[in-house]
C-alpha cells in the first residue's frame, strides 16, 4: 500500500483507476464529453422555447384557435393540463439532432421517432373522438395524452434498437423451464394492484384529490401511481416470503473466489482478507483466483503477497495481458475445476456469513445465479449517501420484489455466484459491451434457470469518489440496457421467460422515462414561468409528483424498514435522481449511429455494415 502512495506513477493509476477498455466498448460506444449532453439540454431549450414563442404568437394572434397541446378532434374531452406531446416532440427531435452519426442518418433518425409518434396520436385522438361521439366512453385529452405518453416510452428504445450499432444476438440456449405458479403470482399482484387502485381511486375519490393538490399523486397518473407501488408491495412480500425458504437449506461445496483485478493495488488488499475472513464461517474448501488484467502498478505483487498471509484460504494469482474484465473472467473459468464460481471485484469486501448465506439457495438445482446487497463501504460523500438510499430502494427492494415471481434480471457483477458446468453451457462471459454480468444471467433465465438476490448476503463495494468517475460508471451502467436487449432480443416478449414477458420491457420503458426526467423538468420550467399566459391551465403538481410524490413516500418507508437514520439522505438522494436522468441521457447519445448515405438503399447498407 505504501508503494502505491509514494510512486508517481501509480498515484495516477489510482486517480484513475475506473478507467478501462470497458468503460466504452469500442464496436458500441463513444466517449462523449460531458459537452455532448450539455449541448442536448441547451438545444432542447432553445427549440423549446422557439416552439412555445410560435404556439403563444398563433393563439394570442386570435388567427387560429388552438388547443395548448398538440391534439386534435378534443372538443368536448375536457382541457389539456401540460403540453406533453410538445415535450416530446421537441425532445425526439433533440435527439436526432445529437445522435452520433452523420447528417442523413440523424435525419432519418429524427423522421422515424416523430413519424411513429404522429401515427400513434392520430390513431388515438381519433379513436377517442368517435368512441365519444358514439356515447360508448369518453377518453378525457389527458388520458389521450396519457397514452400518448406511455407509447413514446416504447418508441424511443423501439428505434434506439432498430438504428443503432449494437451487439449481435448471441448464442441463446432456449430451454425455460420457469414454472406457471412464478407467472401466476405475478398475474395475482397485477390484479390486486389494479383493483387496490381502481378502489382508492372511487371509494377515496376526496383522500385522492387532496393527495394530488399536494403533489403526492400525479405524473402519468394517479391510477398508475398507485397500481405501481401495490404492485411492489405485493411482490416484495411474496420475494420476502421466498427467500425465508430458500435461505433454510444446508449447503457448502467447495467454491473457487475468482478476482478480476485492473490497477488495484490500493484496494485488494482489503478483498483478499475480507475473503479469507469469510471462509471462517464457511464449511466448504475456498480457493482464490486473482486475475490481473493488464495491471500498471503492483496489483500482481500485492495480491500474491496478501494471499500467502490468508489463514483459511488458499490461492492464485494469473495473469491475463489482454485487457477487459470479460477477457479476465473467461481466463479463469478456464483454470477453475471447482464447481461454483463466486465472482467478486477486486473492490469489493464480503462481509463475514455472505458467502455461507447466498450459497444456500444453490440446493435449488433451477438457481442459476445468487447475489446480494452492495452497501458503500463508507458515508462520508454525497455520493456515498445518495448510493445508501439507492442501495436500500433497488438491492433492499425492488429486488426483493422480482425475487417474488422470479422476475430478477441481473446480479451485479460485484459479487456473483454461479455454477460453472452452466456458465460454459450458455458460452461464458461476453465480451465487448457493457453489462456482461447481466447478459450471464439473461442468458441463464434462456436456459431454464432462475437468479436470486438475497439482501442478507451483505458486502460492501467502493463508491465513485469523484464526479469523473461517477458519470463513467453511471453512463456505462445505463447504456448497458441496450446492448443486452441487443445481444438477447430473442427473448424479448418471448412469453417463456419471465425476463422476456415483462421485466425486460419494463427496463427499457424505464431506461426512456428516465432518460426524459431532466427534460421535462426543464420543460416544464420554461413554460411554467415565461408562458404562463399561453398554457393558462398548467398545473405544478402533476409535474413535482413525477419526482417527488409517491416515491419518495416509498423511499421513506422502505429507508425507515433498513436503517431509520438514512432518512436525512433522502433530499440528497431525491436530487441524485435528477442527476441519474442526465447520465441516462448520456448514456444514450454514447450510442454509435452506423452512417447513411442518401444515394444508397438501406438494404445494400445493411449489406454493406455486414
Amino acid at each position: 500500500m505504501t508503494d502505491v502512495k509514494h510512486d508517481p506513477h501509480e498515484a495516477g493509476a489510482v486517480i484513475d483507476h475506473f478507467r478501462s477498455v470497458d468503460s466504452v466498448p469500442a464496436d458500441y460506444a463513444v466517449d462523449r464529453p460531458p459537452s455532448g449532453t450539455n449541448g442536448f439540454l441547451v438545444t432542447f431549450a432553445g427549440l423549446s422555447i422557439i416552439a412555445m414563442c410560435i404556439r403563444t404568437l398563433l393563439i394570442h394572434s386570435g388567427l387560429v384557435h388552438l388547443p395548448r397541446d398538440l391534439v386534435i378532434l378534443s372538443d368536448g374531452r375536457g382541457t389539456v393540463v401540460f403540453p406533453l406531446r410538445l415535450f416530446l416532440v421537441m425532445f425526439f427531435l433533440t435527439y436526432a439532432i445529437h445522435a452520433y452519426s452523420n447528417i442523413w442518418r440523424r435525419v432519418f433518425i429524427g423522421v422515424s421517432l416523430l413519424g411513429k409518434y404522429a401515427l400513434f396520436c392520430i390513431v388515438i385522438d381519433t379513436l377517442a373522438w368517435l368512441l365519444h361521439e358514439a356515447g360508448i366512453i369518453s377518453i378525457s385529452v389527458f388520458g389521450a395524452q396519457m397514452i400518448s405518453g406511455l407509447i413514446a416510452l416504447g418508441i424511443f428504445p423501439h428505434t434506439i434498437l432498430r438504428q443503432a450499432q449494437l451487439p449481435p444476438q448471441g448464442p441463446l440456449p432456449l430451454d425455460p423451464r420457469i414454472p406457471l405458479s412464478a407467472f401466476l403470482k405475478l398475474a395475482g399482484c397485477l390484479v390486486f394492484a389494479i383493483a387496490g387502485a381502481a378502489i382508492a381511486l372511487n371509494v377515496l375519490y376526496d383522500l385522492v384529490e387532496v393527495l394530488k393538490s399536494w403533489a403526492i399523486l400525479g405524473g402519468i397518473g394517479a391510477g398508475v401511481f398507485l397500481m405501481q407501488q401495490l404492485l411492489a408491495v405485493s411482490t416484495a412480500a411474496l420475494g420476502v416470503r421466498a427467500l425465508k425458504k430458500s435461505r433454510r437449506h444446508e449447503f457448502s461445496p467447495p467454491a473457487a473466489i475468482l478476482v478480476p483485478a485492473h490497477n488495484e493495488a490500493h484496494d485488494i488488499e482489503d478483498t483478499i482478507v475480507a475473503v479469507d475472513e469469510a471462509a471462517q464461517t464457511y464449511p466448504g474448501q475456498i480457493h482464490l483466483y486473482v486475475v490481473d488484467n493488464a495491471s500498471t502498478d503492483s496489483t500482481h505483487d500485492v495480491a500474491e503477497r496478501i494471499i500467502r498471509e490468508c489463514t483459511n484460504i488458499t490461492g492464485t494469482v494469473l495473469d491475463c495481458p489482454t485487457p477487459g474484465k470479460a477477457i479476465a473472467l473467461n481466463l479463469g473459468i478456464e483454470h477453475i475445476t471447482e464447481e461454483f464460481v463466486v465472482r467478486i471485484d477486486a473492490d469489493t469486501v464480503i462481509g463475514p456469513r455472505c458467502l455461507e448465506t447466498a450459497m444456500r439457495h444453490f440446493a435449488n438445482p433451477h438457481v442459476g445465479c445468487v447475489g446480494g446487497i452492495p452497501m458503500p463501504r463508507e458515508e462520508r460523500t454525497w455520493i456515498d449517501k445518495c448510493r445508501l438510499v439507492e442501495v436500500y430502494m433497488r438491492h433492499g427492494f425492488f429486488q426483493v420484489s422480482l425475487d417474488g415471481y422470479q422476475g430478477v434480471m441481473g446480479i451485479p457483477g460485484m459479487f456473483a455466484i454461479y455454477r460453472r458446468s452452466q456458465l460454459l453451457e450458455v458460452g461464458g462471459i461476453v465480451q465487448g459491451m457493457n453489462g456482461e454480468d447481466t447478459d450471464i444471467c439473461m442468458r441463464l433465465a434462456a436456459a431454464g434457470y432462475h437468479s436470486v438476490a438475497d439482501p442478507s448476503a451483505v458486502y460492501y463495494s467502493e463508491t465513485p469518489a469523484s464526479y469523473a468517475h461517477l458519470r463513467e460508471q453511471r453512463t456505462r451502467w445505463f447504456r448497458s440496457i441496450y446492448h443486452l436487449t441487443a445481444r438477447n432480443r430473442a427473448i424479448l416478449f418471448d412469453r417463456q421467460t419471465m425476463i422476456g414477458t415483462f421485466v425486460l420491457p419494463f427496463n427499457l420503458v424505464n431506461a426512456a422515462r428516465r432518460a426524459m426526467l431532466a427534460p421535462l423538468l426543464l420543460f416544464a420550467t420554461i413554460a411554467g414561468l415565461a408562458f404562463q399566459s399561453t398554457f393558462t391551465t398548467l398545473q405544478w403538481q402533476p409535474i413535482v409528483a413525477t419526482l417527488l410524490g409517491m416515491s419518495m413516500i416509498m423511499t421513506v418507508v422502505v429507508c425507515l424498514i433498513w436503517r431509520p437514520s438514512s432518512v436525512k439522505y433522502i433530499p440528497a438522494y431525491l436530487c441524485f435522481r435528477l442527476l441519474r436522468s442526465y447520465f441516462t441521457l448520456a448514456s444514450t447519445l454514447s450510442l454509435i449511429y452506423p452512417p447513411m448515405h442518401p444515394h444508397l438503399p438501406r438494404t445494400l447498407l445493411r449489406q454493406k455494415r455486414a
